[in-house]
């Protein structure tokens, strides 16, 4: 009982420390006070094993940030954004920051001119999903005007969502004969990323995963309960669009006549979810900001880099353009073969996954948490290796130029490559 309090006190102090006085330009300490915290998680999983603890005691280290502004992002100036042009009636989609900021209405609605200053994509539309902008609106509306009451209503919603898949992460371990260990379940609910990243960087990803482990936990009571399912399936879609992927390995998994009904459904809720949103514009204005995002951006990529250094060596310049189209149509190549490949969802999914992010041309940190989910349920370990590595690649944030260090990407995704091919070498030899 001691060790267990002094493990979750220890905890509770790093967090604090690393969440309320530690920004990111401060990243050897980050860094430092992330490794402490990844060192208790160890000790934490082996010695909290009952799930209602595991349960009750991640819901508190989330609590520890409620009242933390996010300082590993800045993405969260744009929710609050997004939210307030909502909340008085205008569509997200179809106003740009840097043209809006202009407008006679701008105090009156968005209220402190620093938010614009602290955007990080004033030229860019919008690229978050309805259901994420309803959720901005909501938030908005609790805040009155405060940044900070809107960041807690923001968290929030977040909070709730990852109680959501503690819960049902929780069912769906118990119903498995192999991963009926509460082990599983403190991988995710201790995992000092997800806490960080969800709860405190106030990312939605936690938000999607909710909805797509519900989407399953009604499928497994009901496997009747295709409506209800895809509901919450296009819920997740329509937080963030990446869900999508998993399309065509569902399709496999049901079979097709069920697959292609499930599909069906997904994108009907999907579709009503826009049509409040609905613009003559609309798709033209939102695809344009997510093609330049694969096309314009890179940040702590892994295969792409590797391309992109050939093509300096060949062309002399930056192939983005190119390889972003490259990567994406070798990524949609690789999914349907794996999706036909592949017949356990929970494997596919996390294959997949893998594949989307090693071929991206940016991946951040929070990115990680969805694979982290999807390996409670399975026997596969490197996404929770990669989860403290690719903490790395917030030394690019260590002055105002944003210079990525190659050499820490590099660590980063040879521990994460590592232990990714030394499981799947273990696997192969164990079934022989």
């Amino acid at each position: 009982m001691i060790k267990k309090i002094s493990l979750i006190t220890l905890f509770s102090c790093l967090l604090i420390w690393l969440g309320y006085f530690t920004p990111r330009q401060f990243f050897w300490q980050l860094f430092g006070l992330y490794s402490a915290l990844f060192v208790v998680y160890f000790f934490l999983i082996k010695t909290v094993k009952n799930a209602r603890e595991i349960i009750f005691t991640g819901i508190f280290y989330r609590l520890l940030l409620l009242f933390a502004i996010p300082a590993l992002s800045d993405d969260f100036y744009r929710f609050v954004w997004d939210g307030r042009l909502l909340l008085n009636g205008l569509n997200p989609y179809t106003i740009l920051p840097v043209d809006f900021i202009q407008s006679v209405d701008f105090q009156q609605i968005i209220g402190d001119k620093n938010i614009f200053d602290k955007l990080n994509s004033p030229h860019y539309y919008t690229v978050y999903p309805p259901l994420n902008q309803l959720i901005f609106a909501a938030s908005a509306s609790l805040s009155r005007g405060s940044l900070l009451g809107n960041i807690l209503g923001l968290r929030i919603f977040i909070l709730l969502a990852e109680t959501g898949i503690l819960y049902f992460s929780y069912r769906l371990l118990k119903k498995s004969k192999r991963f009926s260990d509460d082990k599983n379940l403190s991988l995710y609910a201790f995992n000092p990323l997800i806490i960080i990243e969800l709860t405190g960087n106030l990312h939605f990803e936690g938000v999607v995963m909710c909805f797509l482990v519900g989407a399953l936990y009604v499928g497994v009571q009901n496997p009747k309960s295709l409506f209800f399912s895809s509901f919450f399936f296009a819920c997740a879609v329509c937080v963030k669009m990446l869900p999508l992927i998993f399309i065509p390995l569902i399709i496999n998994v049901l079979g097709f006549k069920k697959g292609v009904i499930y599909t069906v459904f997904v994108g009907l809720f999907t579709l009503l979810f826009f049509m409040p949103f609905l613009d003559q514009t609309l798709i033209e204005k939102l695809f344009s900001s997510v093609n330049l995002y694969f096309q314009k951006f890179e940040f702590n990529a892994s295969i792409y880099y590797l391309f992109r250094e050939i093509g300096f060596k060949i062309y002399g310049y930056n192939i983005i353009g190119f390889l972003g189209k490259s990567l994406a149509f070798l990524t949609f190549s690789g999914i349907l073969f794996l999706s036909w490949k592949i017949e356990n969802l929970f494997l596919g999914a996390l294959v997949i996954l893998t594949l989307y992010f090693s071929m991206a041309t940016t991946v951040h940190p929070w990115y990680a948490s969805s694979l982290i989910v999807i390996a409670i349920f399975t026997k596969f370990r490197y996404p929770i290796i990669w989860s403290y590595s690719v903490f790395l690649s917030y030394a690019t944030y260590q002055t105002k130029l944003y210079q990525e260090n190659l050499w820490l990407v590099a660590l980063e995704y040879l521990m994460f490559f590592g232990m990714m091919f030394y499981e799947l070498k273990t696997s192969f030899t164990k079934q022989k």
